[in-house]
């Protein structure tokens, strides 16, 4: 394998030639995505119906983003919003359990409690859309050809691909819609909203972070792919269609990406034991970012904790660190010059997915 066209030893020599490069790679990456809709400046949606929870006030949704299906989502409030406050977008993982999506927000099977429970509980507010081919969606939609399960995610790779787009950069521009129509609710402080996720919820924060500047902070959770690194492994076949992008590896790898992020708060938690994020990526990565979020003087902004005895899920001591790295920086407005360092969690025994054969994002 030939290296990557962006050296980020070249592109970010120092924090000037950083600087002068920076959007270049962005935008390098995203002529990777292909043709991608417009965001339009107000997202519009429909409140499909009301519901209290114990700790706040729920609503089904359904955001518009140009489909016939549009994006059907669910959003959690803390009660007695008196003024607007924090909010995560949630974004739900893969696992090959197309019928979930969003529905993942009201569940604990791979996370200690459930995110709905934990942010409302944090006095945040959350959202979480269901992305092409998972929960209301699967099956769902021209763009489907009315497939199920893997069928219908090899249909919609090659719906998009036949149109010049992709369906990683439709994925993301969904989530970057979400992201937009958070802010514009009147709960919800727009300069106070994070990205968090596993798996394949990890890898949609890491690229949200690289693409949306005014995301405060991101956490992903069991996932940090080096696509270089999962070739020499031979491990393509454990990630799902949707991961692939045409020419991508011959771009950049995972560290521009995350580089992309700096110097705004990131952190990324993984199992040593993770075969679906090989541990050499994950060192070459930490290395590379860390060094690009030295440039800034923001060193302690980029976090990369490594858990013993935990393969591909959450444990514990994982789920805790995203809470208090999430507060931290989500409790009051950012003055991104006064970062401070918060120490470290010890590891636990994983309570997420057990390993199997064919296990996908």
């Amino acid at each position: 394998m030939k290296p990557p066209l962006i050296d980020l030893s070249r592109y970010a020599s120092d924090h000037a030639t950083w600087l002068k490069h920076r959007n270049e790679v962005r935008a390098g990456i995203r002529r990777h995505l292909g043709h991608l809709p417009t965001i339009p400046e107000t997202i519009q949606s429909e409140v499909l119906w009301r519901q209290n929870h114990t700790l706040g006030v729920v609503e089904k949704l359904r955001i518009d983003n140009g489909t016939e299906t549009g994006m059907p989502a669910w959003y959690a409030a803390p009660k007695n919003v008196v003024e607007p406050g924090p909010a995560v977008l949630w974004c739900h993982w893969h696992g090959g359990e197309y019928e979930v999506g969003k529905d993942e927000l009201f569940e604990n099977r791979h996370t200690p409690e459930s995110p709905v429970q934990c942010f409302l509980e944090m006095g945040m507010s959350v959202l979480c859309v269901d992305t092409f081919g998972f929960g209301e969606r699967h099956g769902a939609g021209a763009e489907t050809c009315e497939d199920f399960e893997q069928e219908g995610e090899h249909s919609l790779f090659k719906f998009f691909l036949w149109q010049g787009s992709t369906l990683w950069g439709r994925i993301l521009w969904d989530d970057r819609t979400a992201f937009r129509y958070l802010q514009q609710r009147r709960e919800v402080d727009a300069k106070r909203i994070a990205a968090a996720g596993m798996s394949m919820g990890a890898t949609r924060t890491q690229w949200l972070m690289a693409f949306e500047e005014e995301l405060v902070a991101g956490v992903a959770i069991a996932c940090m792919v080096r696509y270089r690194d999962l070739v020499q492994a031979r491990a393509l076949n454990l990630h799902g269609m949707y991961f692939f992008v045409p020419g991508l590896m011959e771009y950049c790898d995972l560290e521009s990406i995350l580089a992309l992020a700096a110097p705004r708060p990131l952190l990324c938690m993984n199992g040593m034991e993770d075969g679906l994020s090989p541990l050499p990526g994950i060192r070459t990565t930490e290395k590379e970012v860390s060094r690009i979020y030295e440039l800034y003087n923001k060193a302690e902004a980029f976090r990369s904790e490594l858990i013993q005895g935990v393969g591909h899920g959450c444990s514990d001591a994982m789920w805790q660190s995203m809470k208090d790295w999430v507060s931290r920086w989500l409790s009051k407005k950012i003055n991104p010059t006064a970062f401070r360092q918060t120490p470290h969690h010890p590891g636990s025994t994983c309570r997420g997915p057990g390993q199997r054969s064919g296990w996908r994002r």
